[in-house]
């Protein structure tokens, strides 16, 4: 050790002292085996505070950081070439061109990553593995993508621009709809068909008559508990709904939730029903006067009438589509009907669409149309409303199948065709087989047997509908393609 400690002394003491103008100097003076030590003094804060932000100190200037080399004079060329140069930080060089333009210190000041206080970031880490001209790249590649920090391609991430602009749209403060609102709601948006919840001329507010048979308002609302975005709707003239019927209701739907994985969940008064085609209902409660539904907000659903009939008429959909929809509502139509309940909503105006991300950027199912994402609304509702007048379940069960049927009769022929059109309380069973027969041959000529054969099961006047669960197995085989297509 003593050896190693005396080659080490001498080596110190043989090296060459650097000058910044005049390269490597001659050997300092030495006494004997004492080197003469040069005394330099330290810097002072503004002189500390002049190399950090301009990179110079009296004269003279550093090119690079941790080379000492690099220090020279001020206007004074440099005694080495700069071709190749390097530079040294926490122990790793870095070899490159001394480039004014690649510099470090024209990208800014680095980080000592010794002291570095997020030594986990992303940052530091650059910081410490890369060199001047690679962090330079990698820092202009994430600024040019600060516009889309999810990596989407355009049409997506417009499309998902578009949904978050008509998730924060208000009414004007002075709109007197706001009155309809209870007061731990804010930022209320009516979302009535074509806003004709309002009178123009006035400032009288003329409620529509929905489907309930009673006055509605549709708003979305921002809750002032938790700051999330809820579908608030407003039912007016409802005298039988009390507090022990909502409350009852909601235990039927909320406390044993179970949705998909068939147990039972355990805030399942906190999240609602648990299905991905059931838009999820949270609470109902009286104030003003009123009864208010309020479940999940979808920003830029329509229902399915407003998609294929808006007009009074649509066309008849490809087999696929119509397949892709059936699947998304025999599945939720099953979870419901599992847990001893009854959807009672299965209408055109009572499905939310939702086209998907792909559609936006250009994956497109087939015929140029896009994919749908279905869901049941309005659960519970008719429940409360038409508490006193309940009938069976399995009588209700066995209407949601005809309403069902009735969907994909619609779907298929390209028009609205409910369930008190085709099954009349004043015609005979003959006279709604008469009704069926020309729909019946209609779907025979164009679409599958497969098709013909479950949606004849469903409407079939002389025998009762299958369950959910039949159909569900009978179909087995689109349940494959429609996840198949989920995922191209």
């Amino acid at each position: 050790m003593d050896e190693i400690t005396d080659q080490a002394a001498s080596l110190s003491v043989g090296a060459k002292a650097w000058t910044p103008s005049g390269g490597f100097a001659a050997t300092p003076k030495t006494s004997g085996n004492k080197q003469v030590d040069v005394k330099i003094p330290p810097l002072t804060a503004s002189e500390l505070r002049s190399v950090n932000s301009t990179g110079s100190l009296g004269g003279w200037k550093n090119e690079g950081v941790g080379n000492p080399s690099a220090w020279r004079e001020t206007g004074a060329p440099t005694s080495q070439p700069p071709s190749i140069g390097g530079v040294d930080v926490g122990g790793t060089h870095y070899f490159g061109k001394s480039d004014p333009s690649n510099s470090w210190e024209a990208q800014g000041p680095t980080h000592n990553p010794k002291i570095d206080p997020h030594p986990h970031s992303r940052s530091s880490v650059a910081h410490r593995t890369t060199g001047p001209n690679h962090r330079h790249q990698a820092r202009h590649a994430r600024s040019s993508t600060l516009h889309n920090v999810m990596s989407l391609p355009m049409e997506e991430y417009l499309h998902h621009g578009e949904l978050a602009y008509a998730a924060h749209r208000e009414m004007s403060s002075s709109d007197p709809r706001h009155n309809l609102v209870p007061a731990t709601f804010c930022r209320a948006y009516c979302l009535d068909y074509n806003d004709q919840s309002r009178n123009e001329r006035s400032d009288a507010i003329i409620q529509q008559r929905s489907s309930f048979g009673y006055p509605t308002s549709l708003f979305r609302v921002t809750s002032t508990s938790d700051g999330k975005l809820y579908c608030l709707r407003r039912i007016d003239s409802v005298r039988q709904a009390s507090h022990k019927v909502i409350q009852h209701v909601m235990h039927q739907w909320l406390s044993g939730a179970n949705g998909r994985d068939g147990q039972p969940q355990a805030s399942a008064m906190i999240s609602g029903f648990d299905h991905p085609g059931i838009v999820r209902w949270y609470k109902c409660f009286i104030s003003q006067r009123a009864l208010f539904f309020l479940s999940a907000y979808h920003a830029g659903a329509v229902t399915l009438r407003e998609r294929f009939f808006a007009e009074g008429g649509g066309v008849p959909l490809p087999e696929s589509m119509i397949w892709s929809c059936l699947v998304q509502l025999v599945s939720a139509v099953k979870a419901v009907h599992a847990n001893n309940l009854a959807v009672r909503t299965l209408q055109l105006n009572h499905i939310l669409t939702q086209e998907s991300a792909s559609s936006a950027s250009g994956a497109f199912s087939s015929y140029g149309l896009p994919k749908l994402r279905l869901r049941i609304n309005c659960i519970g509702v008719i429940d409360i409303l038409e508490y006193e007048s309940r009938k069976p379940l399995d009588e209700l069960q066995r209407a949601d199948m005809r309403a069902l049927g009735c969907i994909l009769l619609s779907l298929a022929t390209g028009q609205e065709i409910t369930v008190n059109d085709l099954y009349n309380a004043n015609q005979t069973q003959q006279q709604q087989g008469q009704v069926l027969l020309e729909y019946f041959q209609y779907v025979q000529q164009n679409y599958s047997r497969e098709l013909f054969v479950l949606l004849n099961s469903l409407l079939n006047p002389s025998a009762a509908p299958p369950s959910a669960q039949n159909v569900a197995l009978s179909m087995a085989s689109r349940v494959f393609e429609e996840l198949d297509s989920a995922h191209e």
